[in-house]
């Protein structure tokens, strides 16, 4: 048996997915995915329109009705596909029951932690790694059930998280690690045979949804702990922030500075120094960091000894996270 294979998604990865399994020599047959329109409303981060795409390519696409995938268009028409193996990769929705009953084999997907599953099931784990400051993540390729991550694990695959990783880093080592898993486990699945195990049979951990709001920096903190967070959320996310009065200014790439070159009487926020590239240094609670490409508005002219600060906005307690 050779299955028919579909890919669900949406976004950049999904496209380097395709692309990678093209490479190793597997054929996909269908691609579901969103229409911009339906992507807008949904707020995803990362979307790519595959329409242009696939069709270059030859692949048939089906475009969802619904993100959920619940509605009675979307059941009827991806029942007669008749799919045997899905691949999830870009598509952050659960999958129906109703969809995962009615494959040949099952659906798979992607989910990664700085620990082995059932840790750090739930919402944006590569954020949440780089945020913590962790040092390896585990891609796990497993099997979907209606609940959250809770699915057999058919295999991982491990990689380093480094001081000069950021949000897209880790999404392309993370498509790397799927594409090694798939190019060793795909052939198996797809002659119809299953070889899972189950996770860990310890209480489950799960992380939390970040918003764009959840980007704000708060200069108090230390230097290491706003790179982390600037890293985290940099493109393609909404990027981390902070005002100047009440202006928004977004930095998508910054680094700490030193820890000989100080400026102990300025406040914490304060623009210590600009330097002609439009780069400047800030305070932070124990050093400076170093803010290398942002956005602001065209008439602010940010000048050495003004300061930045998060414009009244209170911390969020994040309780219960996974460590």
């Amino acid at each position: 048996m050779i299955g028919k294979l579909a890919i669900a998604g949406c976004k950049n990865t999904s496209v380097d997915l395709i692309n990678g399994l093209l490479d190793l020599g597997f054929q996909v047959d269908t691609v579901i995915t969103i229409s911009p329109e339906k992507a807008e409303s949904q707020s995803v981060a990362g979307y790519v329109d595959l329409r242009p795409f696939l069709e270059e390519k030859g692949i048939h696409v089906y475009t969802a009705h619904k993100y959920s995938l619940q509605s009675e268009e979307d059941e009827r028409a991806i029942k007669e596909l008749k799919i045997d193996v899905l691949l999830c990769m870009g598509w952050q929705r659960l999958i129906p029951e109703w969809f995962l009953s009615s494959l040949g084999v099952g659906a798979f997907g992607m989910h990664g932690s700085n620990k082995p599953l059932p840790h750090g099931r739930g919402r944006s784990p590569m954020n949440w790694s780089l945020i913590q400051n962790k040092k390896m993540f585990f891609t796990h390729l497993f099997q979907y059930k209606p609940g959250v991550d809770d699915g057999d694990i058919v295999g991982y695959q491990l990689f380093d998280i480094t001081v000069f990783d950021n949000a897209h880093t880790m999404h392309l080592k993370n498509l790397t690690a799927m594409l090694k898993l798939l190019e060793r486990e795909l052939p198996i699945l797809l002659n119809g045979s299953v070889n899972t195990y189950p996770q860990k049979d310890v209480e489950p951990s799960f992380y939390p949804k970040r918003t764009e709001e959840d980007g704000i920096i708060f200069w108090e903190d230390s230097s290491e702990d706003i790179y982390n967070l600037c890293r985290a959320v940099t493109r393609p996310f909404p990027g981390a922030f902070s005002f100047y009065k009440s202006t928004k200014i977004r930095i998508w790439k910054c680094v700490p500075f030193d820890s000989h070159l100080r400026w102990d009487h300025a406040e914490v926020g304060e623009i210590c120094l600009v330097f002609l590239d439009g780069s400047f240094i800030i305070k932070t609670g124990d050093l400076s960091i170093l803010v290398t490409e942002y956005d602001k508005p065209a008439d602010l002219d940010l000048r050495k000894g003004m300061r930045l600060d998060s414009n009244g906005i209170k911390r969020k307690q994040w309780n219960n996270l996974p460590i």
